[in-house]
Protein backbone atom coordinates (compact mmCIF):
# COMPACT_ATOMS: atom_id res chain seq x y z
CA UNK A 1 0.00 0.00 0.00
CA UNK A 2 1.21 3.47 -0.97
CA UNK A 3 -0.69 7.05 -0.60
CA UNK A 4 0.49 10.02 -2.43
CA UNK A 5 -0.86 13.28 -1.53
CA UNK A 6 -0.83 16.41 -3.45
CA UNK A 7 -0.86 14.19 -6.63
CA UNK A 8 -2.24 16.56 -8.69
CA UNK A 9 -1.24 19.97 -9.05
CA UNK A 10 -4.03 21.86 -7.43
CA UNK A 11 -5.52 23.54 -10.47
CA UNK A 12 -6.19 20.25 -11.67
CA UNK A 13 -7.38 19.20 -8.33
CA UNK A 14 -9.78 21.72 -8.61
CA UNK A 15 -11.21 21.39 -11.70
CA UNK A 16 -11.52 18.06 -10.72
CA UNK A 17 -13.67 18.04 -7.23
CA UNK A 18 -15.15 20.99 -9.02
CA UNK A 19 -16.36 19.04 -11.89
CA UNK A 20 -18.02 15.86 -9.50
CA UNK A 21 -19.63 18.63 -7.66
CA UNK A 22 -21.25 20.06 -10.00
CA UNK A 23 -25.22 19.46 -10.49
CA UNK A 24 -24.29 19.49 -14.18
CA UNK A 25 -22.10 16.13 -13.77
CA UNK A 26 -24.23 13.05 -15.09
CA UNK A 27 -24.20 10.18 -12.50
CA UNK A 28 -25.58 6.24 -12.81
CA UNK A 29 -27.62 4.57 -9.89
CA UNK A 30 -26.16 1.09 -8.52
CA UNK A 31 -27.53 -0.07 -6.26
CA UNK A 32 -25.10 -1.75 -4.64
CA UNK A 33 -21.70 0.64 -4.58
CA UNK A 34 -19.15 -2.38 -4.55
CA UNK A 35 -21.00 -5.14 -7.27
CA UNK A 36 -23.05 -4.15 -10.27
CA UNK A 37 -25.70 -7.07 -9.44
CA UNK A 38 -28.59 -5.59 -8.13
CA UNK A 39 -29.73 -6.70 -4.78
CA UNK A 40 -33.55 -6.75 -4.47
CA UNK A 41 -33.80 -5.64 -0.91
CA UNK A 42 -33.47 -2.23 -0.08
CA UNK A 43 -30.12 -0.87 2.14
CA UNK A 44 -27.73 1.79 1.87
CA UNK A 45 -25.08 0.54 0.31
CA UNK A 46 -25.85 2.33 -3.15
CA UNK A 47 -24.19 5.11 -4.49
CA UNK A 48 -23.71 6.84 -8.34
CA UNK A 49 -20.73 5.83 -10.42
CA UNK A 50 -20.02 5.64 -14.49
CA UNK A 51 -17.30 3.79 -16.58
CA UNK A 52 -14.15 6.02 -18.08
CA UNK A 53 -12.93 2.72 -19.30
CA UNK A 54 -13.47 -0.87 -19.46
CA UNK A 55 -10.87 -3.32 -20.98
CA UNK A 56 -13.93 -4.73 -22.99
CA UNK A 57 -15.14 -2.03 -24.79
CA UNK A 58 -12.30 0.92 -24.32
CA UNK A 59 -13.00 4.31 -23.26
CA UNK A 60 -16.06 5.99 -23.53
CA UNK A 61 -16.09 8.83 -26.04
CA UNK A 62 -16.90 11.98 -23.91
CA UNK A 63 -15.07 15.07 -22.90
CA UNK A 64 -15.38 14.00 -19.04
CA UNK A 65 -13.60 11.30 -20.88
CA UNK A 66 -10.95 13.43 -22.04
CA UNK A 67 -10.95 15.24 -19.00
CA UNK A 68 -9.59 12.78 -17.02
CA UNK A 69 -7.10 11.03 -19.54
CA UNK A 70 -4.34 13.34 -17.91
CA UNK A 71 -4.57 12.02 -14.11
CA UNK A 72 -5.05 8.43 -16.09
CA UNK A 73 -2.00 9.00 -17.87
CA UNK A 74 -0.34 10.15 -14.86
CA UNK A 75 -1.60 7.31 -12.29
CA UNK A 76 0.09 5.10 -14.84
CA UNK A 77 3.30 6.34 -14.46
CA UNK A 78 3.24 6.38 -10.82
CA UNK A 79 2.59 2.80 -10.63
CA UNK A 80 4.73 2.12 -13.44
CA UNK A 81 2.04 -0.01 -15.56
CA UNK A 82 0.93 0.36 -19.24
CA UNK A 83 -2.50 -1.38 -19.32
CA UNK A 84 -5.35 0.72 -17.71
CA UNK A 85 -8.27 -2.17 -17.44
CA UNK A 86 -10.76 -0.39 -15.65
CA UNK A 87 -11.68 3.01 -14.40
CA UNK A 88 -14.94 4.57 -12.97
CA UNK A 89 -16.34 7.44 -11.07
CA UNK A 90 -17.72 6.73 -7.83
CA UNK A 91 -20.06 8.70 -5.41
CA UNK A 92 -21.52 7.48 -2.27
CA UNK A 93 -24.50 9.21 -0.35
CA UNK A 94 -24.18 10.60 3.27
CA UNK A 95 -26.02 8.16 4.75
CA UNK A 96 -26.49 9.51 8.16
CA UNK A 97 -25.21 5.95 9.99
CA UNK A 98 -22.56 3.83 9.46
CA UNK A 99 -22.80 2.05 6.63
CA UNK A 100 -20.12 -0.48 5.63
CA UNK A 101 -20.37 -1.39 1.94
CA UNK A 102 -18.92 -5.22 0.91
CA UNK A 103 -15.77 -6.42 0.47
CA UNK A 104 -14.34 -6.43 -2.80
CA UNK A 105 -12.06 -6.74 -5.34
CA UNK A 106 -12.24 -4.93 -8.47
CA UNK A 107 -11.49 -7.34 -11.11
CA UNK A 108 -13.32 -10.63 -10.55
CA UNK A 109 -10.99 -13.36 -10.62
CA UNK A 110 -12.68 -15.39 -13.29
CA UNK A 111 -12.52 -11.98 -15.50
CA UNK A 112 -8.57 -11.29 -14.08
CA UNK A 113 -7.77 -14.83 -15.93
CA UNK A 114 -4.23 -14.03 -17.55
CA UNK A 115 -3.64 -11.20 -15.37
CA UNK A 116 -1.28 -12.69 -12.80
CA UNK A 117 -0.63 -9.06 -11.36
CA UNK A 118 -2.33 -5.78 -11.19
CA UNK A 119 -2.74 -2.62 -9.02
CA UNK A 120 -5.56 -0.85 -8.09
CA UNK A 121 -5.34 3.02 -7.52
CA UNK A 122 -8.10 5.36 -5.65
CA UNK A 123 -8.22 9.31 -6.41
CA UNK A 124 -9.79 11.07 -3.82
CA UNK A 125 -11.72 14.14 -5.66
CA UNK A 126 -12.31 16.06 -2.25
CA UNK A 127 -12.00 15.56 1.59
CA UNK A 128 -15.00 12.98 3.24
CA UNK A 129 -15.64 10.46 5.99
CA UNK A 130 -15.99 7.39 4.52
CA UNK A 131 -12.87 5.55 4.92
CA UNK A 132 -11.58 3.44 2.24
CA UNK A 133 -10.48 0.04 4.35
CA UNK A 134 -7.76 -2.60 3.18
CA UNK A 135 -7.94 -6.06 4.05
CA UNK A 136 -5.30 -8.67 4.72
CA UNK A 137 -7.41 -11.12 2.53
CA UNK A 138 -6.80 -11.91 -1.42
CA UNK A 139 -9.63 -14.45 -1.42
CA UNK A 140 -13.09 -14.28 -0.51
CA UNK A 141 -13.81 -14.97 3.28
CA UNK A 142 -16.02 -15.29 6.14
CA UNK A 143 -14.43 -12.69 7.85
CA UNK A 144 -12.08 -10.22 6.85
CA UNK A 145 -9.19 -8.70 9.09
CA UNK A 146 -8.42 -5.48 8.34
CA UNK A 147 -5.06 -4.43 7.70
CA UNK A 148 -4.94 -0.57 7.33
CA UNK A 149 -7.62 2.44 6.86
CA UNK A 150 -7.42 5.53 4.55
CA UNK A 151 -9.56 8.36 4.53
CA UNK A 152 -10.68 10.23 1.78
CA UNK A 153 -8.77 13.60 1.72
CA UNK A 154 -8.62 15.94 -1.72
CA UNK A 155 -5.76 15.15 -4.23
CA UNK A 156 -4.90 12.00 -2.35
CA UNK A 157 -3.95 8.56 -4.36
CA UNK A 158 -3.90 5.23 -2.34
CA UNK A 159 -2.01 2.37 -4.91
CA UNK A 160 -2.18 -1.20 -3.30
CA UNK A 161 -2.25 -4.66 -5.19
CA UNK A 162 -5.72 -5.24 -7.02
CA UNK A 163 -6.09 -8.88 -5.34
CA UNK A 164 -6.56 -7.33 -2.14
CA UNK A 165 -10.19 -7.13 -0.83
CA UNK A 166 -11.12 -3.88 0.12
CA UNK A 167 -14.03 -1.68 0.64
CA UNK A 168 -15.42 1.36 1.74
CA UNK A 169 -17.91 3.70 3.90
CA UNK A 170 -20.94 6.20 3.48
CA UNK A 171 -19.84 9.26 4.91
CA UNK A 172 -21.97 10.33 7.67
CA UNK A 173 -20.37 14.42 8.13
CA UNK A 174 -19.79 14.54 4.40
CA UNK A 175 -22.77 15.02 1.97
CA UNK A 176 -20.81 12.20 -0.36
CA UNK A 177 -17.51 10.59 -1.10
CA UNK A 178 -16.59 11.04 -4.30
CA UNK A 179 -13.48 8.67 -5.93
CA UNK A 180 -12.02 7.92 -9.32
CA UNK A 181 -10.61 3.95 -9.18
CA UNK A 182 -8.71 2.63 -11.88
CA UNK A 183 -7.22 -0.89 -12.32
CA UNK A 184 -3.52 -0.80 -14.46
CA UNK A 185 -1.38 -3.63 -14.99
CA UNK A 186 2.16 -4.19 -16.58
Amino acid sequence: MKIIDNFLTPSYADALEDQFLSPQQEWFFNRNASYLEEEEKFHMKFGFQFHVFRLDVGFSDTKLTYFLKPLLFQIQDAVKCTNLLKCRVDMTMASGTKVIHDPHIDIPFELASGINNYITTIYYTSDSDGDTVLYNEFEESDEYTVMDTVTPKKNRLLIFEGRRFHTGHSPILHQNRVLINSNFTS
